[in-house]
């Protein structure tokens, strides 16, 4: 850059979290490392990769070398030759019973649109699986892949999904009346009249373009089906083993209590790990027929070409406002891009919808989705999923009224903010937030960041001549999904008394196992080091849900409380029946279960736990055994909030944008472990700037990807990170015991719109509006040279 910009002055302004000690005290709400870290950091954990079995086999995939043609001829014939190759899969020939079919949908015209397994007639994305072949080595594999023919006779195809919403343009698929797949409506209050009394009124286009999760590890499984006992056992990246069971199951039709779904250790997934692939079930189908492990391992190219990606939306808003900035009607009009196939996430831009109003009082709201297909590799979750996208069209249009009133952004969001004693507040997008206090948080955020400051260092660099800018964004999400997914576990006590958690929940990166035994922990008042944590294997739990939408704390977090409670009732009968005491007196705490009246009367926790196990040391009629097994379904979603300020500096000649400084301010309820939210906030914060520095996935005008190695798509490094001021406010919530809310997702949900409306806010004064991301310098040079 031109010139280094120094922060403000700011006592205040640096936010610690302190690593402590193992103490005494209550584990919950303390700073603990990760129980996992070391065989993390030491390389001594198991992904999918590091797994190897004797007589394992490689799976590869043929994938489609066209965004949209007809498949006109697979000749396999030449491959089936090489004496590597034990089994070759096309659309031709699985077996019998086995229906070429992934998943399925149907468009807004009742049209079903089929994913199948492999491809038969017809491609519809570059990349899309046309033959899975398996051999004694992977090299092998690949060179086989090498002879096979494939003849297309290409079709046109349709990229853009402004221009896929059209009557006139290419269908994504053979025979389909419309691209259109959804379309979702929200009316509340009287729009209209708001719009014909509003004296101003700001228009918006805005673009939230596609990027990928672009996880470390890759997508990848090793499937083995044992002949003898009939089971599938699905080593597996996912974010969700108990419904790979189900999926699988259903697909390859087999017994769900004769699959069983491992995740090991699971590199990163960010949503796009959710739903079942092609290859997953390739694998599992051929080791069925070979009665040998089947590995298949994606590569980064394949990982760019085939894994889902997230975004994607052309937002068009308007926002209608009194003289004083009182906002009087909001519209939305969301065109929502979901590729070449339908999965769970195709309708993100719905829920989009409904998160749109953010934190604001919106007298009145009309919002439109419209979901397309293209012919793109299937959209799906990505971190955050549709509460990004509606955070950042609320921002964006905020700052752009605040602009147009000539008003501070920070006046026109406390201004229209839902006062803290109106929760719980039904919102225009018809959900309950739960409890808030957003111009707390936010008067906190602009202390925090020296905010006055900066817009005087702001005044001094136009006088100079340099670009300085200033964004904030003050977000709401929905978390903690939901009431119609409970989640689960279990837990164990042994003889000895250690403390073993069986959690449905399994995580990616996240660090579940430190404040899933602080809680037991505390409940057991034993040491942390006395409770393990094991997820991820189907064969452990009865059942569980998937790892998303920030609500394994919450509740993941709640079914164990709930069995630690239950154990703890237990417990607490047979230590009062064996201390003579009643059972209302029993404290634990220290490593024992001792009477609060007499002191004199204690018990080891381990050996109350040991005689747990002996039916003539506990009270009669009393099941022996320490185990515990709950389900919690919440009543309601969890709504964590924030305010994040993004400071930055733009060089005119290069283009380059730099972030100087960056504040974030959470409210997340509360933190089980300081130490992890920390880790969620920032690690979330890094890929929010990445969407808006760096990130965008490209086609070209026949979709064919541009972006297809980290050579051409880029995410964030050490050096594009600021560093982060970090704060946490704390506002309790009514659907679970805990108090939690969720944080994994709540530094990309601020992040991008922050740092777009900084650079909004740099150009401002130069009459320069922006539409697109990512801000990369040569996006700026032709914003400046225009």
């Amino acid at each position: 850059m031109s010139q280094q910009i120094a922060a403000p002055s700011n006592e205040q302004a640096q936010v610690y979290v302190e690593i402590e000690k193992e103490s005494s005290a209550p584990q919950v709400g303390r700073a603990l490392k990760r129980k996992e870290d070391p065989r993390l950091i030491t390389g001594r954990s198991k992904y999918v990769d590091d797994l190897k079995f004797p007589d394992m086999l490689y799976g590869v995939v043929l994938r489609s070398s066209y965004a949209h043609a007809r498949i006109k001829r697979i000749n396999i014939s030449r491959a089936v030759e090489s004496s590597d190759i034990r089994l070759i899969f096309t659309s031709e020939n699985l077996p019998r019973g086995i229906e070429n079919v992934l998943s399925s949908g149907k468009t807004q015209a009742g049209e079903e649109i089929k994913r199948p397994l492999l491809c038969k007639d017809e491609a519809t994305y570059v990349g899309e699986p046309l033959v899975f072949l398996v051999a004694t080595t992977r090299d092998g594999a690949e060179d086989a892949l090498e002879l096979i023919d494939v003849e297309y006779a290409e079709l046109p195809a349709v990229v853009d999904p402004e221009y896929a919403w059209e009557n006139t343009s290419p269908k994504a698929r053979t025979g389909l009346e419309s691209n259109v797949v959804l379309i979702e409506k929200r009316d509340y209050g009287d729009v209209r009249a708001a719009f014909e009394k509003a004296p101003k009124i700001v228009k918006l286009d805005l673009v939230n373009q596609r990027v990928a999760p672009t996880p470390l590890e890759t997508r990848g499984c090793v499937a083995y089906f044992d002949p003898g006992t009939g089971m599938l056992t699905l080593w597996i990246s996912t974010q969700a083993p108990f419904q790979v069971r189900s999926d699988i199951s259903t697909i390859l039709n087999l017994p769900e209590n004769k699959v069983r779904v491992i995740a090991p250790e699971v590199g990163g997934g960010f949503g796009a790990k959710l739903s079942l692939y092609s290859e997953e079930v390739l694998a599992s189908l051929a080791s069925t027929q070979l009665g040998q492990p089947v590995k298949w391992i994606e590569s980064r190219s394949e990982n760019f070409l085939s894994m889902t990606c997230g975004r994607g939306q052309n937002q068009h808003v308007e926002i209608a406002a009194s003289e004083k900035g009182r906002i009087l009607g909001l519209k939305v009009k969301i065109i929502g891009d979901a590729g070449a196939h339908l999965t769970e996430g195709s309708s993100d831009s719905a829920f989009t919808l409904r998160m749109a109003p953010g934190c604001y009082i919106i007298p009145a709201y009309s919002g439109e989705t419209a979901v397309v297909l293209t012919n793109k590799v299937p959209h799906d979750a990505y971190r955050g999923a549709s509460r990004p996208e509606a955070t950042f069209l609320i921002e964006r249009a905020m700052d752009e009224l605040a602009r147009e009133l000539g008003m501070d952004p920070s006046e026109i969001r406390i201004h229209n903010f839902i006062p803290k004693e109106d929760f719980p507040y039904r919102t225009a997008g018809d959900l309950e937030y739960d409890s808030g206090d957003y111009a707390m948080n936010l008067r906190k955020a602009l202390e925090l960041s020296g905010y006055d400051d900066w817009r005087l260092e702001q005044k001094r660099a136009r006088q100079q001549g340099r670009l300085l800018g200033i964004g904030i964004a003050t977000y709401v999400e929905i978390c903690a999904f939901g009431p119609e997914f409970p989640q689960t576990a279990a837990i164990t006590v042994s003889k000895s008394g250690m403390v073993t958690i069986i959690s449905g929940t399994s995580p990616h990166g996240q660090g579940h196992e430190t404040p899933l035994a602080q809680i037991v922990a505390d409940k057991f008042g034993i040491d942390v080091d006395n409770v393990s944590v094991v997820y991820g294997d189907t064969a452990q739990l009865a059942w569980g849900t998937f790892t998303a939408g920030s609500r394994s704390a919450a509740l993941g977090g709640t079914a164990v409380y709930m069995c630690a409670d239950k154990i703890r009732e237990k417990m607490a009968d047979i230590a009062a029946h064996s201390l003579g005491v009643t059972k209302e007196e029993i404290e634990f705490s220290g490593g024992e279960l001792k009477s609060m009246k007499d002191g004199r009367k204690r018990a080891p926790f381990s050996k109350v736990a040991k005689d747990a196990y002996n039916p003539e040391l506990i009270p009669k009629g009393m099941e022996p055994v320490l185990f515990a097994f709950s389900a919690f379904a919440p009543t309601n979603y969890t709504f964590p909030f924030g305010t994040h300020v993004a400071v930055v500096d733009i060089e005119k000649e290069t283009g380059a944008v730099q972030v100087v400084e960056y504040t974030a301010v959470d409210d997340v309820g509360k933190a089980l472990n300081p130490l992890v939210v920390e880790g969620q906030v920032q690690g979330g914060i890094t890929q929010g700037l990445g969407q808006a520095m760096l990130e965008q996935v490209k086609y070209d005008s026949d979709g064919q990807l541009l972006t297809a190695s980290l050579l051409d798509y880029q995410i964030p490094m050490a050096n594009d990170v600021p560093t982060f001021r970090t704060f946490r406010t704390e506002t309790s919530t009514y659907t679970n015991p805990l108090g939690v809310k969720g944080v994994g997702e709540a530094g990309t949900i601020a992040a991008t719109p922050a740092v777009a409306n900084a650079v909004a806010d740099a150009l401002s004064h130069l009459g320069i509006k922006i539409k697109d991301m990512p801000f990369t310098p040569e996006y700026i040079r032709k914003l400046l040279s225009a």
